[in-house]
């Protein structure tokens, strides 16, 4: 249960080097993710209209089962990467990161254009791939755990440029 970098008991329960660490840093983003798609469905802000004309756009319960999926990913791959030392607890910092952007995205793209959710969810795209690329270097494991959401969030790139057209 020591901090991998200080040697001492680490002060924050996500990041003990134990099941248990792994298991709140699993389920902590999970939990985020579940009250940011709480809010996103009683604000109604599910509905995109101009995603309406787009063939492949999966039902709001997909996307919402899909992000329930990678946020307790990326908590774990967090975990795996932090636990290597010091340049594990940087790259762990990416993949922060990349959680907060896409906790937050929703409320950025709520009633926006579909150029905005475009260019948000590039940078989603670009911050998935530093966070994967930052924690192979340290932990081809978290690196793994990011992989899925590189795929969704590539998914949700061509949906999103698919609505420029129709917009």
């Amino acid at each position: 249960m020591t901090d991998v970098i200080l040697g001492k008991p680490s002060r924050t329960p996500w990041n003990r080097n134990d099941k248990r660490g792994l298991a709140i840093s699993a389920v902590a983003p999970f939990i985020a993710a579940l009250v940011v798609n709480g809010v996103i469905y009683a604000a109604r802000w599910n509905a995109y209209p101009a995603f309406d004309a787009i063939r492949l756009d999966p039902p709001g319960w997909l996307m919402s089962a899909a992000w329930l999926v990678i946020f307790p990913l990326w908590g774990a791959a967090r975990w795996y990467a932090y636990q290597t030392g010091l340049s594990g607890r940087r790259a762990s910092y990416w993949i922060v990161a990349l959680m907060v952007w896409s906790l937050l995205y929703p409320f950025l793209v709520a009633g926006a254009n579909p150029g905005v959710s475009a260019g948000a969810t590039l940078i989603a795209f670009g911050l998935a791939l530093a966070a994967a690329a930052q924690a192979r270097r340290v932990s081809k494991r978290a690196a793994w755990l990011i992989a899925p959401s590189l795929l969704w969030i590539g998914f949700a790139a061509i949906l999103s440029f698919a609505a420029l057209d129709t917009a």
